[in-house]
């Protein structure tokens, strides 16, 4: 299988079309931030859904109404839920939404509470899952800002440590970068689609290979 993970749109879905279409996947995952109210509609995010399949994380900027009705074309919603698992082509599949705050005043904020409530529900799944999706990033991991400070938080490194993904995907940061475990884990922050930058997967017969795909 071969599937393309993109992030950070910010409403521009023109970048995101270029990158499917340089890589055409069978599978696309988001790692959030499509583009706030205004800049995308259910309407614009259904043209991806008519062409393959997609799941996705929301982040801070995202138009939630939309991307919680969007449904693939079996009906299956495109958005993770927190603590879910879902079987994708012989691999399991979670998510983690939002940006790590203190409280609820916004409706993307996810508490260290719900992290890792959620996390631990997916662990305790039979097996967990072999990949991880969230919008925002471990502390200490592949979590480099533009000014080289950390921009992760720890209740996500928990989350990390606790489902112990193969493959663990992240955005928020809108710098590529990549870290690899001793274990083999592979810990990739997308980048932003719209500066060129989106990641490349394959998975067959049990193994993944995970590499940087510039299209611009």
């Amino acid at each position: 299988m071969r599937i393309l993970a993109i992030s950070d749109l910010h409403g521009d879905l023109e970048s995101a079309w270029a990158a499917v279409e340089a890589a055409q996947p069978d599978l696309l995952l988001c790692g959030g931030d499509w583009g706030d109210p205004g800049e995308v509609k259910l309407s614009d995010l259904e043209h991806f859904t008519a062409r393959m399949p997609v799941h996705t994380v929301y982040g801070n900027h995202d138009a939630l109404d939309a991307v919680r009705a969007w449904q693939n074309q079996d009906g299956a919603p495109v958005l993770l839920a927190n603590g879910e698992v879902r079987q994708v082509g012989g691999f399991r599949l979670a998510g983690l939404n939002g940006i790590w705050a203190k409280s609820h005043r916004k409706a993307y904020y996810v508490t260290d509470a719900e992290v890792d409530e959620a996390a631990l529900q997916v662990a305790g799944k039979g097996g967990g899952a072999d990949l991880l999706l969230s919008h925002g990033c471990p502390s200490g991991v592949a979590d480099l800002t533009w000014g080289n400070r950390h921009g992760g938080q720890r209740c996500f490194l928990r989350a990390f440590q606790a489902i112990r993904p193969r493959v663990y995907l992240t955005g928020h940061l809108h710098r590529a970068q990549e870290h690899r475990t001793r274990e083999g884990q592979v810990v990739r922050n997308i980048g932003a689609t719209p500066r060129g930058d989106a990641t490349l997967l394959t998975f067959h017969e049990g193994e993944w290979e995970v590499v940087p795909f510039h299209f611009l």
